[in-house]
Formats: C-alpha cells, sequence, structure tokens
C-alpha cells in the first residue's frame, strides 16, 4: 500500500538557487518524487563493475529513502569495491534476492539499458515501475517507465542532490558523502570537463552537512591494498603507444590478477595513467572477461567521442568515457580498435 503518513516537505527553495529549472528537466525529478511518495519498496541499482559514481549514487539514494521511511534494497551484481566500503550503508549492499521479494519500483542509476545490470540481475528484481536516472548520452528509449536524463551533469550524484532538494528530504551526512564522492570521483577531482559551476556549489553545500573532503579522499586514493599495486605495475608493463604517439593501450588479463591476488574491482583508475601521456589523445583498456572475450574501456581527452566508437561494438557511454565487450583475442581486438581509432583522429 502506498505510504500515507511520510511525506516529504515542499520543495527547497535552493533548487532556483543552484539549478536551472528552466532546462526542462525539473518535471522528470518531480514526477519521480510523486512516484517515490506513492510507493514505499524500492529496489536501487546500477551498472556492473560499479565505480564510486554508481556506488555513491546507489547508496545516497537509498539514505534518501530510508529517511523517508521507505524500504530500499542497494543492490549490485558486483561487491563494492574496497575502497567505497567505508561508506555508512555499504555493507547492506547485496548481489542476490531472495525468491520471495517483490519491489513497487526499481530505480537504475548511471546507465539506461537493461543490460548493464548484469546477466545475473534476478527477474523479480524489476517492480511494477522502473525510473532511471542517469547522465550518459547512450540509452534505451524503451526500458523504463520513466526517465530522469541529464547528459550535462557531472555525476549521478549530482541528480540525486537534486531530487533530495525536489522531495524536501532532510540530507544527513552519509547521504551527502555518498554525493560528494560520486562527484569527487566521476570529475577526476573536480578536473574534467563537465566541472561546472554547478558543481562546486553542490559540493560546497554537501562540506555543510559534515563532509569531510580529506577523510573521503584517504578512503577512495590514499588506501591502496599492496596486491593491487602489484597489479598496477603489470598492467603499466603492457603499455602499448601508438607510432603517431595519440593512441594508448593497457591490458589486464587473468593470470595477472592470479600472480598479484589482486582482484577485478581493484582496477579503476588504471587506464588514466596510458590518458595521462603527453600527446596522448585516446587511451584503451582491455580487460579480459574469459578466454574469448574483453571489456574495452576508452577515455578522450576530448576531441574524440569515445560513445560513438563504443556503440558502434554494442557498447556506450560519455564522450570523453564509453566502453563495450568485444569478442577475440587481445592483439587482435587491439589492432582492429587502433584502426578504428587512427581513422577517426584523421
Amino acid at each position: 500500500m502506498p505510504s500515507q503518513s511520510l511525506k516529504a516537505s515542499s520543495p527547497d527553495k535552493r533548487l532556483a538557487d543552484i539549478f536551472d529549472l528552466e532546462d526542462g528537466l525539473q518535471s522528470g525529478y518531480e514526477a519521480l518524487a510523486e512516484l517515490i511518495h506513492n510507493h514505499d519498496r524500492f529496489l536501487v541499482v546500477a551498472h556492473v563493475g560499479p565505480d564510486g559514481d554508481a556506488i555513491g549514487s546507489t547508496l545516497g539514494l537509498c539514505h534518501l529513502l530510508w529517511g523517508l521511511g521507505k524500504q530500499a534494497v542497494p543492490f549490485n551484481a558486483d561487491p563494492v569495491p574496497f575502497n567505497f566500503a567505508f561508506f555508512d550503508g555499504a555493507d547492506r549492499f547485496v548481489q542476490a534476492l531472495a525468491p520471495e521479494d517483490a519491489f513497487d519500483v526499481t530505480i537504475v542509476l548511471d546507465c539506461a539499458e537493461p543490460g548493464r545490470v548484469g546477466e545475473s540481475f534476478p527477474p523479480n528484481g524489476w517492480g511494477a515501475h522502473i525510473a532511471v536516472v542517469d547522465h550518459h548520452l547512450t540509452w534505451d528509449p524503451d526500458f523504463a517507465s520513466l526517465y530522469v536524463r541529464d547528459t550535462n551533469a557531472a555525476a549521478v550524484g549530482e541528480m540525486i542532490f537534486r531530487l533530495a532538494l525536489t522531495l524536501g528530504a532532510r540530507l544527513d551526512r552519509a547521504t551527502a558523502e555518498c554525493c560528494y564522492t560520486s562527484l569527487m570521483t566521476d570529475t577526476g577531482g573536480f578536473r574534467y570537463g563537465k566541472t561546472s559551476t554547478t558543481t562546486f556549489l553542490i559540493a560546497s553545500h554537501l562540506l555543510t552537512h559534515g563532509v569531510d573532503p580529506w577523510r573521503i579522499n584517504s578512503h577512495v586514493y590514499e588506501n591502496e591494498p599492496l596486491s593491487r599495486m602489484r597489479l598496477l605495475a603489470r598492467v603499466l608493463d603492457t603499455l602499448d603507444v601508438s607510432a603517431c604517439g595519440r593512441l594508448a593501450f593497457v591490458r589486464v588479463d587473468g593470470e595477472m590478477l592470479a600472480q598479484t591476488g589482486a582482484t577485478s574491482n581493484m582496477l579503476d583508475g588504471f587506464i588514466n595513467y596510458a590518458r595521462q601521456i603527453k600527446g596522448v589523445e585516446v587511451a584503451t583498456q582491455l580487460r579480459q572477461i574469459d578466454q574469448g572475450s574483453y571489456k574495452v574501456s576508452f577515455r578522450s581527452s576530448g576531441a574524440i567521442n569515445v560513445a560513438a566508437l563504443a556503440e558502434a561494438f554494442g557498447g556506450g557511454g560519455h564522450h570523453n568515457a564509453a566502453g563495450c565487450v568485444i569478442a577475440g583475442d587481445a592483439p587482435t581486438i587491439q589492432a582492429q580498435l587502433a584502426d578504428r581509432l587512427s581513422a577517426l583522429l584523421s
């Protein structure tokens, strides 16, 4: 039954101070707020291989829902990466559901395609209503019943913050930490192109709710397991830069993981070492999934739209960050991608 007693207050007046309410998006936030008001049981899920934005926005939204007295389950097919386990409530993530579990609403974050939540996503995870909150260029328009999409948002954590203000919900420290971490990680420490005045306005507001930037930075960036550092050394040893100096490739295979004792959720950020090389315009990371396929990640310095490239291989993402899965062996895939990228660069 819909909740009748636990309603949020009117939308926060700070909405207009921080966001452009003429951007045509506010009606979507209000529709999502109404969906939240009218239902009680929520499953919140983001893409597999979760990063800081996926974990932070999932848990941030769950904290909002819990604060409204709702039942909310944070789900991801993959474990919470080691450097985000410090979040309050991180231990409430689940990777499987009981057969009797049922939900009124499934909210999908940081992706807008059903396949991105993972092959192991259980059928009973889909609620009677499906809502998407995302900032990527690629999406499936026939997937959900409600979309809130802002391709200009620096992170989905920014969108969760706007939803909180729309709901008039109380923003506690735990929620603020999740939103701040989403912003910090998806902007590369407030360095990437989508870092805007809005991003800094949100970040400054979150600091007033108990966020300690040094504490979060320490957990996310300065809490490295020795096995990850050993894996990074192996990955950098695979670094290959094209003759023109504009393309860089790194590779991660199963043998490296086994030899170092590292796990696949320790790879976040490795590709950026390749992109940081002077003159490199596109960095590509190949991560072995099995003997016959690789997950491919792209990072662009801005000139090349790697989302379009990823779409050509069945993937998607942002202009500057995208990915896909390609069948084949590493040398063949790298040669194929080098040809495609060289054509784009020319």
